[in-house]
């Protein structure tokens, strides 16, 4: 396996990086190692994460738990090693940016211009040409008034047809019917993984969809929202091509077992999605023993994931004896209580 291009800074930072060491792909060593393409101010560049920002992303994460009412404020370590893969997979997330000549990048602050105030002269009224009734005296005014008052009024020669629009006004009403027929916009489909994301969920309406992304899960849409409510995990976003992003939650695959595990316990049923053409319902039946739908496969009575949560306490505790204990509660204080001291 690849050696991580990370610089550890202080004890907690070792344990990340000793878990992404040991559990990172060849894909997420790549991404790490060398950048992913980010766009910004119009520029593409190069995004590198480093372990600094990952721990300010997690204070984030916990400070986010803590707003909406988390049960605990203890985050245990398989929590925080998901966050680590998921911080470092999620090429959205914006890090330390580099040019592609490998320079810092620097966004172009553009000085704030003041607007020009111009002087407005108040406008002179126009004078108007004096008409020729208006040159006529008091008496020829008075004369030709009289007249008109003697003349007879003939409506004969009125034109019937005055409530017929004129041809300028049928151009205009023709224009306007033209711009009512105009085609609407087609909506976006997204993006062409989210289009079978999609196409998957339509042949298991009733399921929740884990979709399998490099080295996490992921659930989109209605179902990211109920999933993160259900098992307190945070509730991202990913842009899938669509106007606005798509809510998204997402679990690492090498712990798959114990939330499809829970998420299955709570009533739900969830197809699994490996890949383009293999996938997999689970759900539980009435005896509440765990079955695989495709295949009729009992997976479990009572599910038994690849590291369950006792393992994970059993692993911590471990962990715990290697370092000096005043040491880990002062950095556990200082993280927001990550670690479980025994």
């Amino acid at each position: 396996m690849a050696e991580l291009n990370l610089t550890a800074k202080g004890t907690e930072q070792e344990r990340i990086l000793a878990y992404l060491q040991e559990n990172a792909s060849d894909v997420l060593t790549e991404k790490i190692n060398n950048g992913t393409p980010f766009e910004k101010d119009g520029k593409t560049l190069i995004n590198k994460k480093t372990l600094d920002g990952f721990i300010k992303f997690a204070c984030d994460e916990a400070r986010k738990q803590a707003e909406k009412g988390a049960r605990s404020a203890c985050i245990d370590d398989a929590t925080v090693f998901g966050w680590a893969i998921h911080y470092f997979e999620e090429e959205s997330i914006e890090g330390a940016l580099y040019n592609e000549d490998g320079t810092e990048f620097k966004p172009t602050v553009k000085p704030v211009q003041k607007p020009e105030v111009k002087k407005v002269e108040p406008k002179k009224p126009a004078q108007q040409q004096a008409s020729l009734w208006d040159m006529l005296d008091a008496t020829e005014k008075q004369s030709v008034n009289e007249k008109a008052a003697e003349q007879p009024v003939d409506n004969s020669d009125e034109d019937d047809d005055d409530d017929q629009p004129t041809p300028e006004e049928v151009e205009i009403l023709a224009e306007i019917a033209e711009q009512g027929q105009e085609e609407k916009p087609v909506p976006k489909q997204g993006s062409p993984m989210y289009q079978h994301y999609m196409s998957i969920q339509a042949q298991y309406p009733d399921s929740i969809i884990a979709y399998r992304l490099g080295d996490f899960y992921e659930v989109f849409g209605d179902n990211a929202v109920k999933i993160a409510e259900e098992l307190d995990l945070t509730l991202t976003g990913r842009d899938c091509g669509l106007d606005e992003r798509v809510p998204m939650v997402g679990f690492p695959y090498h712990a798959a077992d114990v939330y499809i595990a829970k998420i299955v316990q709570r009533g739900y049923k969830i197809a699994v999605a490996e890949d383009l053409n293999t996938v997999r319902e689970i759900a539980v039946d009435k005896s509440e023993t765990i079955i695989d739908a495709d295949t009729g496969e009992v997976i479990s009575d009572t599910p038994t994931p690849r590291e369950s949560e006792t393992d994970i306490l059993a692993h911590e505790r471990e962990i715990a004896k290697a370092f000096d204990k005043e040491a880990l509660i002062k950095l556990s204080d200082l993280l927001g209580n990550i670690f479980t001291l025994g």
